[in-house]
C-alpha cells in the first residue's frame, strides 16, 4: 500500500487573556436616572466629563453626547446644565483659595556654600497662580455668563426721525420703510 497523504492538524483556537492596557466598559450605554444622578454628582464635585467617561463604569462620550442631545431626555440635560452651574460656581471659590494660598510664591536663595542668604519671589508659582485664576474666570463666564460674563451695558436713547426708522426696521411683518426720496 501507498503512504496516505499527510493530514494537516489544524492548531487549536486559544483565547489569551487581554494585556492589562486593554479596557473593559462596564456600562451598557443605557440611561437610568441613578447613572445620570452619579454624573451630574461627579460633575458637581468637580470632575471633568473626561475623567467621567474615562471610568470604565460610566457612559463613554458618546454615549453621553446621545444622551444631552436625546429630547426624550430633557429630564438628564437640565440636571446636567444644573451640574455645570454648580461646578461652576465651585471654581469661582477655588479662585479665592488660590489667591490666598502665597506658601510657594517664594523660594529660598543660598550661597555657594549652602547657607541661607534671602527669600526671592517665586515667578513660575506666581504665573501658575494667575493662570489657574484666569482659567477659573473663563470658565465661569462661559458657564453662567449674566453672573460672571463681561457685562456691556449699551444705552440706546434715539429720538426722532432716526428712532421711527429703527422701530419700523424691527418691524419684521411690514418690512423697512418706504425710501424717504420718494
Amino acid at each position: 500500500m501507498g503512504s496516505s497523504p499527510a493530514v494537516t492538524i489544524p492548531t487549536p483556537v486559544t483565547f489569551r487573556s487581554p494585556d492589562s492596557g486593554t479596557r473593559f466598559r462596564v456600562s451598557n450605554g443605557k440611561y437610568s436616572d441613578g447613572l445620570a444622578r452619579l454624573i451630574c454628582e461627579r460633575l458637581m464635585n468637580g470632575e471633568s466629563l473626561v475623567e467621567i467617561t474615562d471610568d470604565n463604569r460610566m457612559p463613554s462620550r458618546r454615549t453621553l453626547t446621545r444622551w444631552l442631545a436625546d429630547p426624550r431626555l430633557s429630564e438628564f440635560r437640565e440636571m446636567y446644565y444644573f451640574a455645570r452651574r454648580v461646578q461652576a460656581e465651585i471654581r469661582i471659590d477655588e479662585i479665592f483659595t488660590i489667591a490666598d494660598d502665597t506658601s510657594k510664591d517664594w523660594k529660598k536663595k543660598y550661597d555657594k556654600d549652602g547657607e541661607f542668604l534671602e527669600l526671592v519671589p517665586d515667578n513660575e508659582a506666581i504665573q501658575r497662580s494667575r493662570v489657574r485664576i484666569d482659567v477659573r474666570k473663563w470658565y465661569a463666564a462661559r458657564l453662567v455668563p449674566r453672573i460672571y460674563g463681561d457685562h456691556k451695558e449699551i444705552a440706546l436713547d434715539v429720538t426722532g426721525d432716526l428712532a421711527e426708522l429703527l422701530k419700523a426696521a424691527a418691524n419684521r411683518d411690514k418690512g423697512l420703510p418706504k425710501p424717504i426720496n420718494e
